[in-house]
């Protein structure tokens, strides 16, 4: 029945099915194969928009019937390796395949590269992946491998991500929507970059915003005579801190008697800006990294200067330096860090740009959380 159906598609020309398969050999590495023609190359344009290139082989894929009862199925794909073909093409041992992903792709002729219905988002049929789980067969003609879904492999068990009550397990800007398809890691969709609503939103660990202070207006609250604005910034001078600044030699700086710290009104108020007041939100103060400027560490890292470098928010790590070029590492560490609590994403998602670089208040909580991280997450408002 399957050869009829498809000797009759080939009497449409374009409606030819065409299988495709997407190793990936290595991580972040693919080799490109299909069965489809004799000879030469095709291209098909994948989830990103890059154009990938099949290389022909003789392929034979068995057992790819989906069934919605009993035992998952267990494909085989055996492919020619006559004088190396196949072995050359991925450069490695096959026995280094196992564990490794297969994906099948099947599209329609006209929607390949060059042809008619070539477009993007590239259309196709719902693909499927599968693992490699061993190898049947191997020999200088062919070789075989057994497939397996992930969830079917030995000693594997699902979920395979632990849900821990609290806390989110996705990898921070693991998924974010820059980079590409087989790039993404989890469910978390935040811009690595911060961008956000035609604009950018950092948060710190401590769920603390970090805003642009060249950008933003920020006024000098003076205490007993200031009365502040909800959603304005203000700067607050502690001239008795409980902690240190060190110098660029890792001494404590002799000069060093007050901070100043940063704060957003949540509320009307007249009342000193601190932590415990609920009408104050404390917030973080970054600027472009320039390299004849002196940026400080504290005894209190909570303190510690904040810069902006090559699109990233870097946080100076545990001394005081000058002419050091932001990078991770002994001096630098990533100032925009996620706390792994539901907050530290309601601030993201939530936040409403201010036109510069913060967030004001209240936030947009009718924006919906990426699911996953938090169960029910969706729901919170």
């Amino acid at each position: 029945m399957s050869e009829i159906i498809e000797l009759v598609q080939k009497q449409d020309p374009g409606s030819e099915l065409i299988v495709l398969f997407d190793l990936e050999y290595a991580d972040g590495s693919f080799a490109y194969f299909t069965s489809n023609y004799d000879s030469g190359t095709i291209q098909f344009r994948d989830s990103s928009n890059n154009i990938n290139t099949y290389e022909s082989l003789p392929i034979q894929a068995e057992g790819f019937d989906i069934s919605s009862d009993g035992a998952y199925s267990r494909p085989t794909l055996t492919v020619a390796n006559i004088a190396s073909v196949f072995s050359d093409a991925i450069g490695i041992d096959f026995d280094d395949l196992i564990g490794r992903r297969v994906t099948r792709r099947i599209t329609l002729k006209r929607y390949l590269v060059g042809e008619s219905g070539d477009t993007f988002p590239a259309v196709e049929y719902p693909k499927t992946t599968y693992v490699i789980d061993r190898i049947m067969e191997k020999s200088v003609v062919s070789v075989s491998f057994e497939l397996a879904a992930p969830f079917d492999l030995s000693n594997v068990q699902l979920p395979r991500r632990q849900v821990i009550g609290g806390g989110c397990p996705w990898k921070y800007t693991g998924a974010s929507p820059n980079l590409a398809e087989e790039n993404k890691l989890g469910g978390c969709t935040w811009h690595n970059q911060g961008a956000y609503k035609d604009e950018y939103v950092y948060v710190s660990k401590k769920d603390e915003y970090i805003i642009d202070q060249a950008n933003t207006t920020i006024n000098t609250f003076t205490s007993g005579s200031t009365n502040a604005t909800a959603n304005n910034y203000y700067s607050f001078v502690d001239s008795s801190p409980a902690f240190k600044r060190y110098d660029t030699n890792g001494n404590f700086d002799s000069g060093f008697s007050s901070i100043t710290g940063y704060w957003q009104c949540v509320s009307n108020t007249s009342d000193d800006p601190s932590d415990t007041n609920v009408s104050w939100r404390r917030v973080r103060v970054w600027n472009d990294y320039s390299g004849s400027a002196t940026y400080y560490a504290y005894t209190d890292s909570e303190f510690n200067d904040y810069v902006k470098y090559s699109n990233e928010i870097y946080k100076v790590k545990t001394i005081s330096i000058s002419g050091t070029t932001p990078v991770i590492g002994n001096f630098w560490t990533y100032g925009d860090v996620c706390g792994k609590r539901i907050t530290s994403c309601s601030l993201r998602f939530h936040a409403i740009p201010d036109g510069n670089t913060g967030a004001t208040v209240p936030t947009d909580k009718a924006v919906a959380l990426p699911f996953g991280g938090f169960p029910a997450s969706r729901a919170f408002k």
